[in-house]
């Protein structure tokens, strides 16, 4: 015969599973944009990419010359807009990236884009835009994680190892 299990090891027990779970939500949310960038191309060259409606940036090798990097081309026919967002932040994974600008695609379509300035050997992409305020999600979601998964383990820690009938 099974001993009963106690209500503060099980409430323990799924506190640490929700927390657990919040916590790769929150990691998936931070780093995904990542990992949805165009094949890289070397400075110099023409990327040609389809877009999708919206906002989306430019990402280059990082290095200390952000303001010599010119970045030129045409998005859904228009010429390129590049605005430098002081809210944009760099991508991590897979591999990390320094955010160059941000442009709007005001329709689906077809982008050409070319970037040059002194960095040897330096790489450019397009991918999501990713703020500042596209941060916040995540780490809310990961401190809301954090707080579950320390609650779950005090609660576990300090169930009766006995519990009676």
């Amino acid at each position: 015969m099974s001993r009963p299990r106690s209500a503060l090891g099980i409430t323990g027990t799924i506190l640490m599973a929700a927390g657990a779970l919040a916590l790769i939500g929150a990691a998936l949310l931070a780093f995904s944009p990542g990992f949805r960038t165009a094949p890289p191309v070397a400075f110099g060259e023409t990327m040609t990419v389809d877009l999708a409606a919206g906002d989306h940036a430019i990402y280059v090798t990082p290095n200390e010359v952000w303001g010599d990097i010119e970045c030129t081309g045409t998005v859904a026919g228009d010429e390129l807009a590049l605005r430098a967002d002081m809210m944009q932040q760099d991508l991590l994974l897979p591999q990390h990236w320094d955010a160059q600008g941000s442009f709007g695609a005001p329709a689906p379509g077809t982008a050409t884009i070319s970037c040059d300035g002194p960095v040897a050997d330096a790489k450019f992409t397009v991918g999501p835009a990713f703020s500042f305020l596209d941060l916040i999600g995540p780490v809310m979601l990961g401190v809301g994680g954090l707080v579950l998964l320390v609650v779950g383990i005090v609660l576990w820690a300090v169930r009766p190892k006995h519990p009676s009938v």
